[in-house]
């Protein structure tokens, strides 16, 4: 087969970084399909990067103006963006593939019109849906752009959806989608990342990898916190990830005196993230809203318990806690307790941590991979009967 896949951002160098889990799937989806398939994808242009990488039968393309990621838009950055979708359709219609799969809200636009124009079947992977609740995540201009384009993206009718989730399934299901063509494929993790033994931190640290927007409700972590360190005088807390909240954040630890325990990091190599997570010791989500939540995957395969929301996708992917504990995002009190129970026995934890190394071998990226093949198959064979 022959794939076209557009992403917004897909790093290529050595050391990679990644600004979320949509990059994450892009990457490793497209690193085992290009074993046996021919891929080509559409990328933004972020400035260091070779505008034409090939690498046997990977090929990427960088196309429109020079972009960085950044969690909350600016107008030049939205404009940026607007000249990026113009330009890989327009690419894109000199591309020659079986299939097109669009990776996020900004990509199902491109990947529905180069479809239609090559008569070529389209499929959106789907990490979540936010409609009616854009402004409230990102506020008045970034929302209202996100809104519209969501909701175009919705009623464009594209051959297939590909949700990360039961949970993302059932909200486009909520949004009149067809049941028909939505497959649910989750995310998965490398487990090749995560052999290598570390040595864990000598104070007890807890871990949070997330975007730094509102509704991740990092808040109450440091709620939570800030009452922990009253107790534990060997006792750190590590949040990985930029975005719009980080000034609030860095200014609430500093409000509740506890920011010469609170270490702010982004932007790491994969090496050194992997690593970092590693050595922690516990693994912290209170978010709110999530389609997946690959962060907490990638905790587990490195063998650290993990407290997350109780929200449903959390419950589907984490198969009821098994490896972790679930709590309630609103209740720093509960948070409390659940981190302290891992501190004061040691027969939980090592359960614990025994227990998330099993959920994370249910999610293994070549495997995840050959799913969507199969479902690639499905829907190129479908189009073509029509």
């Amino acid at each position: 087969m022959k794939i076209l896949i557009i992403s917004e951002y897909f790093p290529t160098q050595k050391d990679l970084k990644f600004s979320g889990g949509v990059e994450a799937r892009n990457i490793y989806h497209v690193k085992y399909l290009a074993k046996k398939h021919k891929v080509v994808v559409i990328t933004s242009n972020q400035g260091k990067e070779k505008r034409i990488f090939k690498n046997k039968n990977l090929t990427i393309f960088r196309v429109g103006p020079g972009k960085k990621y950044q969690a909350k838009r600016t107008l030049i950055e939205s404009l940026k963006n607007l000249k990026f979708i113009f330009e890989a359709i327009k690419f894109g219609a000199t591309i020659d593939f079986d299939l097109v799969e669009g990776t996020n809200f900004l990509t199902h636009a491109i990947a529905l019109r180069i479809g239609k124009k090559k008569k070529r079947p389209i499929l959106f992977w789907y990490p979540d849906v936010y409609l009616n609740s854009w402004i409230k995540n990102y506020g008045l201009f970034q929302g209202l752009f996100g809104e519209l384009l969501e909701r175009i993206n919705l009623n464009s009718n594209p051959n297939a959806y590909v949700a990360i989730s039961k949970s993302t399934k059932k909200k486009l299901i909520d949004n009149e989608i067809d049941p028909k063509k939505i497959f649910v494929v989750e995310c998965g993790v490398d487990k090749s990342e995560f052999k290598k033994i570390e040595r864990k931190f000598k104070n007890k640290t807890i871990i949070a990898i997330s975007r730094l927007v509102k509704y991740k409700n990092l808040d109450i972590l440091l709620f939570a916190f800030q009452k922990l360190v009253l107790k534990y005088a060997d006792l750190s807390l590590i949040i990985v990830g930029s975005g719009p909240q980080k000034n609030h954040l860095i200014s609430l630890s500093k409000k509740l005196r506890i920011n010469t325990r609170v270490k702010y990091l982004s932007n790491l190599k994969r090496k050194e993230l992997i690593s970092l997570l590693k050595r922690s010791h516990l693994f912290c989500l209170p978010s709110l809203v999530e389609g997946f939540g690959i962060s907490v995957i990638e905790s587990a395969a490195a063998g650290v318990p993990y407290l997350v929301s109780n929200i449903p996708v959390f419950r589907e992917v984490t198969k009821n806690g098994h490896g972790g504990v679930l709590f309630n995002p609103d209740d720093y009190n509960q948070l409390q307790t659940e981190i302290e129970k891992f501190f004061k026995d040691g027969k939980y934890y090592d359960k614990k941590s025994n227990d998330s190394i099993e959920l994370a071998n249910k999610y293994d990226w070549k495997e995840i991979t050959e799913r969507t093949v199969n479902i690639y198959k499905k829907i190129i064979s479908d189009y073509e009967k029509r």
